[in-house]
């Protein structure tokens, strides 16, 4: 079994474990128990990705032999391009789920509060996924940039 596997395995042992044990702690709050496996998920998949990302540069170095700048660049840059939208993204994410959040404090005074607790909730949702697609654009001319980078070092 390679590092990587073994790696990923421990992680998911791990996760399974922290669900079982919070499945008995959550009995008495299921909301917390489920917001707490959305956490675990979502940290989850970010390491995933990172520990992707990671493998794929070092497969990307391999190619092109040991030293060569070029991949490099190609790299640095693309991580460069990708900071604007991705943080402009995060910050649009941010005001969503702060604005959701107020609508739902002012929910509590509404006479229908569960009415005006789904339309703050799909109006948090339809907020998240504009901050998606307004980012999308510049995401692909970054990978586009890159695959232009990488056909240019492989010459």
């Amino acid at each position: 079994m390679t590092v990587a596997a073994r790696r990923a395995a421990r992680v998911v042992i791990a996760l399974a474990a922290t669900l079982a044990l919070r499945g008995a702690a959550g009995a008495g709050d299921p909301a917390r128990c489920v917001r707490a496996a959305r956490t675990d998920r979502s940290t989850c998949m970010r390491d995933a990705v990172e520990r992707c990302t990671s493998s794929f540069e070092t497969s990307l170095q391999t190619c092109f032999g040991p030293g060569n700048t070029c991949v490099r660049t190609c790299i640095a840059d693309h991580d460069r391009c990708k900071d604007n939208p991705q943080t402009a993204q995060q910050r649009c994410r941010l005001t969503c789920r702060s604005d959701q959040k107020d609508e739902l404090g002012r929910c509590k005074l509404d006479p229908d509060k569960k009415s005006c607790e789904e339309t703050a909730k799909s109006k948090g949702n339809e907020c998240t996924q504009r901050c998606v697609a307004a980012s999308g654009p510049s995401k692909q001319r970054c990978a586009d940039t890159f695959n232009a980078c990488l056909n240019a070092c492989a010459g």
